[in-house]
């Protein structure tokens, strides 16, 4: 059955490409050879993920799935900057966590209001040629293209953010309970699987005459059945949201739901917890009989003897109430709030040892950093095509080395030079013997005329020694 929930997608994300420095010579009346006046290029725009706790689903995303940083502008003469990209902003749920695919790697979990993070950075705005001023290099006839924008494919999975979970069969009252506890104003109805999407609350403790300015969520999971851990109903797709809680309540419906006592629906109940993730069994929970306000005392004290008899062990963790006229709503809410508390002070216990412990901080590449690689031999009567530069004829030498570098700063010089341009290849090849990468290639081997690849750049080796 399709709920129509979406908690999972994936997106294709690009951020905007750099604009294009310019190549420009100041102009005026009685002056014929001005300075260099081409300005940068602005930088992409990137796209940027936002947690926001008003947000419940991906449904909104569904249709598209490519989402791209606007492209900055072109630099212009007299030294002015091209205007950077507008960044995309994609607003996402409270608890999402997402990951790059290719990588298989986590790249956040956006769990605290407004929090954001970039997953496609805009590429950088290229230099113009009055960038390139030098001693040595007075009027520079080129200028850098933009750089191209990070680009790759994202999964975002959502975990729902709440303090406490709901969990009931379908009917149990839960969305009657939410909206009674908190200004969550969820869709209620008196069939099954009337809820599609898990509703969030805040529950206020000053509402229920208790002194105090705190407050925690809560969330109602849509109807668990019998299977639901096997994928049977609607409790599959939510039974995840679980996780993140401190604690929950099973609710139950004394009424019964397809003929189950509140016994059998208690057991049913968890069971297809323990059948999930058996772990979640060790949170704090509550059993609570709903409904009460259309029970006699005596029915009350029958619903709970019978329950009891069976589990005298859950004496401490049972309650009655009624989410319609609010009886026994304070005591529940006081024994949520402890159970919260106790959540919290975990969660910060175990963030504060992941920190000193476990954790390892993510080591930022050096920008500098390169590799030379000898991928292999090519003729260099076919090959010479594909090569930028002034190139070197010798017969005795029909077959050369192709070489290659990597390297995240190389390898975007490359990617925004115009090897058209004239001086741009110049420019490589000043960047190699400043980063020694020129040095390296001679000694792993690499002999004037050989070939060299940066980026989807060709150009030729030689040994200025």
């Amino acid at each position: 059955m399709k709920t129509g929930f979406f908690d999972e997608i994936t997106l294709h994300v690009c951020g905007g490409r750099g604009g294009n420095g310019m190549v420009s010579f100041h102009r005026e009346k009685f002056v014929s050879n001005g300075p260099p006046d081409g300005g940068n290029g602005g930088d992409g725009g990137s796209v940027i993920l936002q947690a926001d706790s008003n947000i419940n689903t991906f449904q909104k995303y569904s249709g598209v799935k490519t989402y791209k940083g606007e492209d900055g502008k072109h630099g212009h003469k007299n030294n002015r900057v091209g205007a950077h990209g507008s960044d995309t902003l994609i607003k996402v749920p409270l608890g999402t966590i997402v990951y790059d695919i290719q990588r298989n790697e986590l790249i956040a979990d956006l769990n605290t209001e407004g929090e954001k993070v970039v997953v496609a950075r805009g590429g950088k705005g290229g230099k113009g040629n009055a960038s390139f001023v030098s001693s040595i290099r007075q009027a520079p006839k080129f200028a850098e293209i933009g750089d191209i924008g990070e680009e790759r494919d994202i999964k975002l999975e959502m975990q729902l953010v709440a303090d406490v979970g709901l969990i009931g069969f379908p009917s149990a009252g839960k969305s009657t309970l939410i909206s009674h506890l908190s200004s969550a104003k969820p869709k209620i109805g008196d069939y099954p699987f009337t809820t599609l999407v898990p509703n969030l609350g805040v529950v206020f403790l000053s509402d229920f005459g208790i002194k105090s300015e705190d407050s925690f969520i809560i969330a109602d999971m849509p109807g668990i059945i019998e299977g639901a851990s096997k994928g049977k109903g609607l409790g599959d797709s939510f039974l995840k949201h679980i996780s993140r809680t401190a604690g929950f309540v099973f609710l139950l419906d004394p009424f019964s739901y397809e003929g189950k006592s509140i016994t059998k629906q208690y057991e049913i109940l968890r069971d297809e917890l323990n059948s999930y993730k058996s772990e979640l069994l060790s949170k704090d929970y509550f059993i609570v009989i709903n409904k009460i306000d259309a029970l006699s005392d005596e029915d009350r004290s029958n619903y709970k003897n019978e329950f009891l008899d069976l589990f005298p062990e859950e004496e401490d963790r049972f309650l009655m109430i009624s989410g319609v006229s609010g009886e026994g709503l304070k005591e529940l809410i006081l024994s949520l709030w402890s159970t919260t508390k106790n959540g919290r002070r975990n969660a910060e216990e175990q963030e504060k040892e992941l920190n000193m412990i476990d954790y390892i901080p993510h080591l930022h590449v050096d920008e500098q950093s390169y590799e030379v690689k000898k991928l292999y031999d090519v003729e260099s009567s076919e090959f010479q095509a594909k090569v930028y530069g002034k190139l070197i004829s010798d017969e005795s030498r029909p077959i050369r080395q192709l070489w290659k570098i990597e390297g995240i700063r190389i390898e975007q010089i490359a990617r925004m030079s115009d090897l058209e341009q004239e001086g741009a290849l110049h420019r490589i090849y000043d960047v190699l013997k400043k980063m020694k990468i020129h040095d390296d290639l001679r000694r792993a081997g690499a002999k004037s005329g050989d070939y060299i690849k940066i980026a989807w750049h060709f150009i030729e080796y030689h040994d200025l020694q």
